[in-house]
C-alpha cells in the first residue's frame, strides 16, 4: 500500500498557536487557499481511497484536495488527540513533554493517554494495511496522528520524543506500507 498522509490546512487556532485537539475548529481562509494550491498535486497522486478525520478542518481539507473525484471515508480513529484542559490554550510555553512519554503514560490535565492514543491509530493502520493492501490511500488528519504514524512506521526522533517531529500543515508525506 502507498500511504499519503496530509495534515489539515491551517485554522485560526493554528495561526494563534492554540491547542486544538478534538475541538472542532474550521479552516481559515489561508488554510483553504493553501489546500487549493496543492490540490492538483494530490489529484496527480491518483489515490484510490481517501480517509479523513471526522473533525471539520480535516474533512474540509480532504474535500478541497480531491473535490468530487472520490468519496471521503470518515474514521474516528484518526481524529486528533484529546488535549483535555489544554484545548484552546496557547502553545507557547505550554509544557507537554510528559504527555508524550509512553512509559509515564500520564493523563495530566485530562489529556488522552499516549498509549490509548497510539493504540487507536495503530488499530486503524493495521486495518487499512489489510483492507487496502494494493491501493494508494490518502489520509487527511492531524499533527499528533501523523507523529504516531511516523513512530509506528519506524521513523522516530533519536530522543524518542514524538513532539519533536515537525508536522507542517498540508505537507504530503509518503509511506510504502507492507
Amino acid at each position: 500500500m502507498l500511504l499519503y498522509v496530509v495534515r489539515h490546512g491551517k485554522t485560526v487556532w493554528n495561526l494563534e498557536h492554540r491547542v486544538q485537539g478534538i475541538t472542532d475548529i474550521e479552516l481559515c481562509e489561508e488554510g483553504r487557499m493553501t489546500a487549493r494550491a496543492i490540490s492538483e498535486e494530490v489529484r496527480n497522486l491518483n489515490v484510490d481511497v481517501v480517509i479523513s478525520s471526522p473533525l471539520s478542518r480535516a474533512r474540509e481539507t480532504a474535500k478541497i484536495l480531491v473535490g468530487d473525484t472520490l468519496p471521503i471515508n470518515i474514521d474516528d480513529r484518526i481524529k486528533e488527540r484529546d488535549w483535555g484542559r489544554n484545548e484552546g490554550m496557547n502553545l507557547d510555553g505550554l509544557d507537554t513533554w510528559d504527555c508524550w512519554d509512553v512509559i509515564l503514560n500520564t493523563n495530566v490535565q485530562n489529556i488522552e493517554r499516549i498509549q490509548d492514543f497510539m493504540s487507536r491509530v495503530s488499530e486503524f493502520l493495521e486495518e487499512i494495511k489489510i483492507r487496502y493492501k494494493d491501493k494508494k490511500v490518502l489520509l487527511v488528519t492531524h499533527s499528533a496522528v501523523v507523529r504516531v504514524i511516523h513512530y509506528l512506521l519506524g521513523t522516530i526522533p533519536e530522543d524518542g520524543n514524538l513532539s519533536r517531529i515537525n508536522i507542517p500543515n498540508l505537507r504530503i508525506i509518503e509511506y510504502e506500507v507492507k
